[in-house]
Protein backbone atom coordinates (compact mmCIF):
# COMPACT_ATOMS: atom_id res chain seq x y z
CA UNK A 1 0.00 0.00 0.00
CA UNK A 2 1.20 3.47 -0.85
CA UNK A 3 1.83 5.73 1.90
CA UNK A 4 0.21 8.80 0.86
CA UNK A 5 -3.77 8.31 0.78
CA UNK A 6 -4.70 11.60 -0.16
CA UNK A 7 -4.32 15.16 -0.92
CA UNK A 8 -5.28 16.89 2.66
CA UNK A 9 -4.60 20.22 2.10
CA UNK A 10 -3.47 22.49 -0.66
CA UNK A 11 -2.12 26.11 0.07
CA UNK A 12 -0.79 29.32 -1.96
CA UNK A 13 0.92 31.77 -0.52
CA UNK A 14 -0.25 34.92 -1.26
CA UNK A 15 0.78 38.90 -1.37
CA UNK A 16 -3.35 39.62 -0.72
CA UNK A 17 -4.93 37.54 1.98
CA UNK A 18 -7.99 39.85 1.96
CA UNK A 19 -8.43 39.85 -1.93
CA UNK A 20 -7.31 35.85 -2.78
CA UNK A 21 -9.92 35.13 0.03
CA UNK A 22 -12.91 37.20 -1.82
CA UNK A 23 -11.81 35.39 -5.13
CA UNK A 24 -11.59 31.62 -4.13
CA UNK A 25 -15.12 32.29 -1.32
CA UNK A 26 -16.96 35.04 -4.18
CA UNK A 27 -15.48 33.80 -7.87
CA UNK A 28 -14.79 30.40 -7.22
CA UNK A 29 -17.37 29.94 -4.97
CA UNK A 30 -16.10 27.83 -2.27
CA UNK A 31 -18.03 29.90 0.08
CA UNK A 32 -17.32 30.62 3.84
CA UNK A 33 -14.26 29.28 5.13
CA UNK A 34 -13.78 27.02 7.31
CA UNK A 35 -10.90 28.87 9.40
CA UNK A 36 -10.84 32.17 8.90
CA UNK A 37 -7.41 33.26 10.17
CA UNK A 38 -5.07 36.91 10.19
CA UNK A 39 -2.48 34.44 7.80
CA UNK A 40 -4.42 31.86 7.27
CA UNK A 41 -7.89 30.80 5.65
CA UNK A 42 -9.22 27.56 4.80
CA UNK A 43 -11.63 25.89 2.72
CA UNK A 44 -13.05 22.50 3.35
CA UNK A 45 -14.05 21.59 -0.72
CA UNK A 46 -17.24 19.91 -1.30
CA UNK A 47 -15.57 16.43 -1.45
CA UNK A 48 -15.56 16.61 2.26
CA UNK A 49 -11.86 15.28 2.31
CA UNK A 50 -9.84 17.54 0.44
CA UNK A 51 -9.13 21.39 2.26
CA UNK A 52 -7.74 24.40 0.43
CA UNK A 53 -5.71 27.26 2.05
CA UNK A 54 -4.51 30.54 1.38
CA UNK A 55 -1.39 31.40 3.33
CA UNK A 56 -0.56 34.85 3.45
CA UNK A 57 2.87 35.45 2.09
CA UNK A 58 5.80 37.61 4.23
CA UNK A 59 7.62 38.11 0.79
CA UNK A 60 10.36 35.92 1.65
CA UNK A 61 8.46 32.25 1.46
CA UNK A 62 9.73 31.86 -2.37
CA UNK A 63 12.03 34.01 -3.73
CA UNK A 64 11.58 32.68 -7.45
CA UNK A 65 7.76 32.66 -8.27
CA UNK A 66 8.56 30.03 -11.35
CA UNK A 67 10.29 27.80 -9.11
CA UNK A 68 7.68 27.33 -6.40
CA UNK A 69 4.67 27.15 -8.65
CA UNK A 70 1.99 25.27 -8.25
CA UNK A 71 -0.58 24.45 -10.64
CA UNK A 72 -3.57 22.97 -9.23
CA UNK A 73 -7.17 21.39 -11.10
CA UNK A 74 -10.24 21.66 -9.55
CA UNK A 75 -12.84 18.85 -11.32
CA UNK A 76 -16.11 20.56 -12.45
CA UNK A 77 -19.68 19.23 -13.46
CA UNK A 78 -20.39 21.47 -16.09
CA UNK A 79 -16.77 23.24 -17.44
CA UNK A 80 -18.27 25.57 -20.10
CA UNK A 81 -21.01 26.92 -18.33
CA UNK A 82 -18.30 27.45 -14.97
CA UNK A 83 -15.85 29.09 -17.17
CA UNK A 84 -18.80 31.81 -18.72
CA UNK A 85 -19.53 32.62 -14.97
CA UNK A 86 -15.80 33.00 -13.94
CA UNK A 87 -15.35 35.38 -16.90
CA UNK A 88 -18.47 37.14 -15.53
CA UNK A 89 -16.39 38.07 -13.17
CA UNK A 90 -13.50 39.50 -15.25
CA UNK A 91 -11.41 36.42 -14.62
CA UNK A 92 -8.61 35.99 -17.42
CA UNK A 93 -8.14 31.99 -19.44
CA UNK A 94 -5.04 31.14 -20.68
CA UNK A 95 -7.07 28.93 -22.84
CA UNK A 96 -10.41 28.29 -23.14
CA UNK A 97 -12.19 24.96 -22.47
CA UNK A 98 -10.91 22.65 -25.32
CA UNK A 99 -10.67 18.61 -25.22
CA UNK A 100 -6.85 17.82 -24.74
CA UNK A 101 -5.41 14.36 -22.74
CA UNK A 102 -9.64 12.82 -23.26
CA UNK A 103 -10.70 15.46 -21.16
CA UNK A 104 -12.09 19.11 -20.86
CA UNK A 105 -8.82 21.26 -19.94
CA UNK A 106 -9.47 25.34 -19.43
CA UNK A 107 -6.78 27.15 -17.56
CA UNK A 108 -7.02 30.77 -15.91
CA UNK A 109 -5.35 33.43 -13.48
CA UNK A 110 -6.82 33.87 -10.04
CA UNK A 111 -6.24 37.43 -8.49
CA UNK A 112 -2.46 37.34 -8.26
CA UNK A 113 -1.68 35.24 -11.48
CA UNK A 114 -1.52 31.94 -10.21
CA UNK A 115 -2.72 29.27 -12.65
CA UNK A 116 -5.68 27.45 -12.44
CA UNK A 117 -6.89 24.67 -14.38
CA UNK A 118 -10.46 23.42 -14.76
CA UNK A 119 -11.12 19.87 -15.54
CA UNK A 120 -14.03 17.73 -16.69
CA UNK A 121 -14.37 14.01 -18.20
CA UNK A 122 -15.93 13.44 -21.31
CA UNK A 123 -19.51 12.26 -21.51
CA UNK A 124 -19.07 8.62 -23.17
CA UNK A 125 -21.01 10.70 -26.33
CA UNK A 126 -17.96 12.96 -26.68
CA UNK A 127 -14.84 9.82 -26.76
CA UNK A 128 -14.00 9.13 -30.04
CA UNK A 129 -12.89 5.23 -30.95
Amino acid sequence: MHPIRRINTIFLYVRHLAAAKRFYSETLGFGEPKIDGRFWVEFKLPDGDTHFALHQSDGHDHADRALGTIKLSFEVADIHKFAAQLKEHGVKFLYEPRKEYGFWLAEFEDNEGNVLRLYQKLHPHERVA
